[in-house]
């Protein structure tokens, strides 16, 4: 096929699976040549031997959090519902991390990918093209993005958070994020991490409370599960903290231990607040008032822009956010 549309191979497989290097013209003049040719990419051409089989992949992260799982079981009901099936692939320490994951599709049948935490959109999107399949990213982490990708609006949400606690009364406002885990490799180039604390900052100094830069912790990830050593000298230096807001929920778990092993009431004397509503949130004691990530309609949200890409049509590679919600619970809320 290359030869009839006198371009290169690479440029058929970029044009057949929606590349933005691609110019719309030669794309559809490639796509054009392929239909009259009756060339499928090899995954689709084995499912219609196989009598119409549709499926796709969702690539899920190789962590602990358990964030995806809904974003997982609405992508498969929305994929459901247009007639395919889902095939749920972990990257469980393959070597060669996402990218190699996807090369392995290969031999797979299915006809496009949903990648979720990307580290590298890059190499994952040359991956894509190098089997000729089309994919969307949920995906809050990379600045430089390569395929439409999904999230949450981190910003909006962080500041909304912020408001709160300023709202409630608290005026001396600790921030507390992470470095990343050890490498800074699974969570790439840490947006979500930037836009939440940009906010934070914005947020105070509109409400004219200065930034004060030594209530910014910045924990190492591998010390979240154990506790959070840098919070105790903040609190025993500075007895005025009145609200902690942590990044991302499971922070809030050594935050809390850490207060009450000082006899800091919550919400009485410090409130907590966090980012995410996953799982932690109410596993707390007390529960945690944090921004709800909208996670079920970002799945269905990226299966349906994947089936859009599988139809013909070429979505737009950029960033669709979605609004998170403020739920607020007893870490926040004033005793009566």
């Amino acid at each position: 096929m290359s030869r009839a549309a006198g371009v290169g191979i690479a440029t058929v497989s970029r044009a057949m699976g929606d590349h933005p290097d691609v110019s719309t013209a030669t794309r559809d003049r490639i796509r054009a040549i392929a239909h009259e040719l009756g060339y499928r990419p090899s995954v689709a051409a084995r499912a219609l031997r196989r009598g119409g089989f549709h499926a796709i992949s969702v690539i899920v992260p190789d962590d602990v959090w358990g964030w995806w799982e809904p974003v997982v079981r609405s992508a498969f009901e929305a994929a459901a519902a247009a007639g395919y099936q889902v095939l749920v692939h972990p990257i469980a320490g393959t070597e060669g991390g996402l990218a190699a994951v996807i090369d392995g599709l290969a031999n797979v049948q299915t006809e496009g990918v949903i990648v979720i935490s990307v580290p590298d959109q890059k190499s994952v999107r040359e991956a894509c093209d190098r089997i000729g399949i089309p994919g969307v990213a949920i995906d809050d982490s990379s600045i430089d993005i390569h395929f439409p990708s999904i999230s949450a609006a981190n910003y909006d949400g962080a500041a909304e958070v912020a408001r709160h606690l300023l709202a409630i009364g608290r005026s001396r406002i600790a921030f507390l994020g992470t470095d990343g885990e050890p490498g800074a490799t699974a969570w790439g180039q840490t947006r979500f991490m930037k836009e939440r604390e940009q906010a934070y900052r914005d947020v105070l100094e509109s409400a004219g409370v200065a930034v004060d830069e030594s209530l910014i912790i910045q924990v190492p990830f591998d010390e979240t599960a154990r506790g959070c050593p840098e919070l105790g000298p903040l609190l025993e230096a500075d007895d005025r903290i009145d609200a902690i807001f942590c990044a991302f929920d499971q922070l809030a778990a050594p935050v809390l231990r850490e207060l009450a092993d000082q006899s800091i009431r919550v919400p009485k004397d410090v409130a907590v607040a966090g980012f995410d509503d996953e799982r932690t949130a109410l596993l707390v004691n007390p529960q945690l008032t944090t921004a709800r990530q909208p996670y079920s309609e970002m799945g269905r949200a990226a299966a349906e822009l994947l089936l859009e890409s599988l139809s013909g049509a070429t979505p737009e590679v950029k960033r669709y956010e979605y609004p998170t919600q403020l739920v607020e619970r007893a870490s926040t809320k004033s005793e009566t």
